[in-house]
């Protein structure tokens, strides 16, 4: 089950927003179809930028040991890491599949062209028009179609949940699950997305502009770009919305507690926890009388590893309750129950945050600048 607690934080309005469902929440993704497509391969080679990835990464992160298949994904025409990933492909049993909603993302036609000159097999998933769907009409390549939704909201659509069945992983849960939560969290509100984007919105409004975002999981670490990309392109316009980063936990504290702790107060954590497999410590004899910060080794015997990372969580958030600090605790299991949860929370948490702010979520003017620019650069 998927819980949000909310510590030394301001009390949100919890107010209502007479706003359509957006089209994410209520496409109608067609899991047949998705499940009924060739898993004949052991690589699966994603190229793709931003919400063509983002989702799908996600996904993967959490369910890594769920499938024996290999994953890379290309977000880079760098000739050194193209030339680094092709070296350790065997061509015959791997299927390489670019991602691009609109079809013209110039830098995924480029990484495309160096497999397909290469004699890899291509399946791209695109929209009806653009350059990427040209080549696939031209070459006579299978093609999944992305649907009418900017990537970054793709989560529960073929945009992830088609590569995500290609791996073995169960999409039905993880769309139905999803889905679900679309529900309790669509317009008019107040619900637990709304809530939190209000609350956060009434932190910024109280000088907290950054976010950081620990994940004390390996297994939801690969949500992070997924949150970043949301909340950046959705919120931050106009000269509005705050900036989001973060890393692992514990591996955070070691660096950035320092910015929290010392730095300008501006910045509020939102933890990411998750359930662990159950795994206790074991000390040798030998060891035990060892000497560790006042204790000795042998008193670390059978503590489970999953309490000894939820203990360095708990210190960081008991110094900042001692400070009187605001910080916000997202827990959730590891299930594909929850994954599909916290894909639609991540959804309906940026949503409302642009609306709260007067800016559209569903555009991202000032990327498609510099896109043109770059495509300039080339010749």
């Amino acid at each position: 089950m998927m819980e949000i607690d909310y510590t030394n934080t301001p009390e949100p309005e919890e107010k209502s927003f007479e706003k359509p469902e957006p089209y994410f929440s209520k496409h109608k993704t067609n899991l047949e179809r998705i499940k009924s497509i060739d898993t004949d391969f052991q690589t699966l080679v994603i190229i793709g930028n931003g919400g063509s990835i983002t989702s799908i990464r996600a996904l993967e992160y959490a369910f890594h040991d769920d499938h024996d298949k290999r994953l890379e994904i290309i977000t880079t025409m760098e000739p050194d890491h193209l030339h680094r990933v092709e070296k350790t492909l065997n061509k015959e049993e791997t299927l390489v599949m670019p991602i691009s909603k609109s079809g013209n993302t110039t830098g995924v036609i480029e990484s495309t062209l160096y497999f397909l000159n290469k004699g890899y097999e291509i399946k791209p998933l695109t929209s009806e028009t653009g350059a990427l769907k040209e080549i696939t009409t031209r070459k006579g390549l299978e093609c999944i179609r992305h649907p009418d939704i900017g990537g970054r909201f793709t989560g529960l659509s073929e945009t992830a949940l088609a590569p995500a069945a290609m791996l073995g992983l169960d999409v039905e849960q993880i769309f139905e699950s999803g889905r679900q939560k679309h529900k309790e969290l669509s317009p008019p509100g107040p619900n637990k997305a709304s809530k939190l984007a209000e609350t956060l919105y009434k932190l910024e409004e109280k000088g907290f502009q950054e976010v950081v975002t620990p994940f004390y999981s390996t297994r939801l670490f690969g949500f992070y770009p997924l949150i970043v990309q949301l909340m950046h392109e959705s919120v931050c316009k106009k000269a509005r919305g705050q900036t989001f980063y973060g890393d692992l936990g514990p591996e955070i504290q070691h660096h950035t507690n320092q910015r929290i702790f010392g730095g300008k107060k501006n910045t509020v954590p939102v933890f990411f926890e998750s359930s662990y497999e159950s795994s206790k410590i074991q000390v040798p004899e030998s060891l035990q009388q060892i000497k560790l910060r006042g204790k000795t080794l042998g008193e670390l015997q059978d503590l489970e590893y999953g309490e000894a990372l939820k203990a360095e969580l708990e210190g960081v958030k008991k110094a900042l309750e001692a400070e009187n600090r605001p910080f916000i605790t997202i827990k959730t299991d590891h299930s594909y129950k929850d994954a599909g949860q916290l894909m639609a929370l991540l959804q309906y948490l940026a949503v409302y945050s642009a609306w709260i702010r007067n800016v559209n979520p569903f555009n991202q003017p000032d990327v498609e600048k510099s896109k043109e620019k770059a495509f300039e650069e080339r010749f």
